[in-house]
């Protein structure tokens, strides 16, 4: 099950990536306003968070960027390095690239999206597509249907030894989200597998936005069994 799992998951990530490529054609005509774009946020111990994006002129929305962090300036010696936090002494960054068209399956999603990202500081990249579609409830209410398919690769560090052959995680997602837009509230019922145990597992989620783009995510994983299991999470989530 997990090598046919693999398979399909594999064909249709690489057959989305081909479609949008395809798709991603440049247009005739350049987007006239600017196509870069991007943000920084100093950060109290010193450490400033950027990101710089660039948009492509195609049929798809395509975008790619740079996230980093930047360590702060190194106490002088006079400083009490006591207060330094070890884990900002060095800064860190992020490769990604993002596109998003119509449903490569129109007469179930309208709405594709494809995502990669390559992170040294946690040495790991990933490829993700996700096929969904949105249905107006009413003015204030929607659900989405959603499925997406990933892979994660760890990447190799120096002097490592090189990954063992079917290390990457493979992993997919289907899902109902009730989006209740009063409230910036999201909730979520689906089923998760991946070719950790081949198994698939129920699982909800509530997620709600607490200010900006400060989102917090709590879930629960196979509830009322034995081995369920909980988790909360918090991050900033912003759309360009």
């Amino acid at each position: 099950m997990g090598d046919i799992m693999r398979r399909e998951t594999a064909g249709l990530l690489f057959a989305i990536f081909l479609l949008a490529a395809a798709n991603s054609s440049v247009a005739a005509q350049s987007n006239p306003s600017n196509p870069t774009f991007g943000s920084r946020a100093d950060k109290p111990d010193g450490s400033v968070a950027l990101t710089i994006g660039r948009r492509l002129p195609t049929d798809w929305d395509t975008k790619f960027g740079v996230d980093a962090k930047l360590a702060p300036e190194p106490p002088s010696a006079m400083a009490d390095t006591a207060l330094v936090n070890p884990s900002v002494t060095r800064s860190t960054g992020a490769v990604w690239g993002s596109m998003t068209g119509p449903g490569v399956a129109p007469l179930l999603f309208d709405k594709t999206a494809v995502d990669a990202r390559i992170d040294p500081s946690q040495e790991k990249g990933e490829l993700a597509a996700t096929l969904s579609r949105t249905l107006p409830l009413n003015g204030t209410v929607s659900v989405t249907l959603q499925d997406k398919y990933s892979v994660t690769q760890s990447l190799q560090s120096n002097g490592a030894p090189p990954q063992p052959p079917g290390s990457a995680v493979w992993q997919a997602d289907r899902s109902v989200r009730l989006n209740l837009a009063p409230t910036r509230t999201t909730l979520s019922a689906g089923v998760v597998t991946s070719n950790a145990d081949n198994q698939w597992h129920n699982k909800l989620s509530a997620e709600q936005r607490l200010l900006g783009p400060l989102n917090v995510t709590t879930s629960i994983t196979d509830p009322g069994t034995a081995a369920s299991s909980k988790s909360i999470a918090a991050g900033f989530k912003h759309t360009w």
